[in-house]
């Protein structure tokens, strides 16, 4: 009789849906070598009309998709989080809002710097959004536009990235609420994980996180550098936790092939090996 496998909730980023684990050759691929994976899009389906941001996610989604899963699988989950996804996993498990054997995250920034070309962006969409009155970036549109403009600049070895960026748009990529930009600027401008009034910093309550945590981050992820990665991970409470390199990682190749599967070893060592 063939044991049964661990479960494990999988949770994206910003501007995605859980297409981003269905790429061919991506991380839900090499996952799913060793777990019953658990996919989730957030928000939810009867969220969708709502504007939502993280705050929403946290306190409205997460309870929801955690009952689900655990009766799902029968089991409470290990958890894996993506970029945004991460900061998500750790910031339900530090409430309570979740209650994973063990946490694991990738690509997920818990303090900001300067980022080139992403604050400007996200502002010129806010105050687009203010002239206009129409609430929801268009992601997929503005995406294809904006790999336009970056291929027409990039160097040779910066568009392997961008073809990769070009085939999130086309396939794992939703508009998003204004809200969502506007909780992310917060946090660009404050350089703290914080909720959406700016006063409560989600990493102050890392030390209350007492299971296991791995954060994986690329040497050349400029979004979820090691120091902003190294700030939760020097918060987090937990007796066993352990922080992992992707070498020439960026945000955007982790997703796919031979970096995913490492990313993937790394989450089945951490969660089913004792050592």
């Amino acid at each position: 009789m063939t044991e049964p496998r661990p479960a494990l909730l999988l949770l994206h980023g910003i501007c995605n849906n859980s297409s981003l684990f269905s790429i061919p050759d991506g991380l839900g691929y090499h996952l799913s070598r060793d777990f019953d994976i658990f996919p989730y899009n957030y928000p939810i389906s009867r969220h969708k009309s709502e504007p939502y941001d993280f705050d929403f996610h946290l306190n409205r989604d997460m309870p929801a998709i955690w009952r689900s899963v655990c009766g799902e699988a029968g089991c409470r989950p290990f958890v894996f989080g993506y970029s945004m996804g991460g900061m998500l996993a750790m910031a339900a498990q530090a409430t309570g809002v979740i209650d994973a054997p063990a946490v694991i995250t990738a690509a997920s920034p818990f303090r900001f710097g300067t980022v080139p070309l992403y604050p400007p962006l996200m502002r010129t969409f806010v105050r687009l959004s203010a002239i206009t009155g129409y609430r929801t970036v268009p992601i997929k549109v503005l995406g294809r536009a904006l790999c336009a403009l970056l291929t027409a600049a990039a160097p040779e070895s910066k568009m392997n990235d961008l073809n990769l960026f070009r085939y999130l748009i086309k396939t794992a990529s939703i508009n998003v609420p204004v809200e969502t930009f506007m909780q992310t600027l917060m946090w660009m401008k404050k350089r703290k994980f914080t909720d959406r009034k700016g006063k409560l910093d989600y990493t102050e309550l890392f030390s209350r996180v007492k299971s296991p945590v791995c954060m994986i981050y690329g040497t050349h992820d400029v979004i979820a550098p090691q120091r902003a990665v190294k700030y939760g991970f020097e918060a987090v409470a937990s007796a066993k936790k352990l922080m992992v390199s992707i070498s020439d990682g960026t945000h955007m190749n982790m997703t796919i092939g031979r970096r995913a599967e490492d990313i993937a070893r790394i989450t089945a060592a951490w969660c089913c090996k004792e050592d």
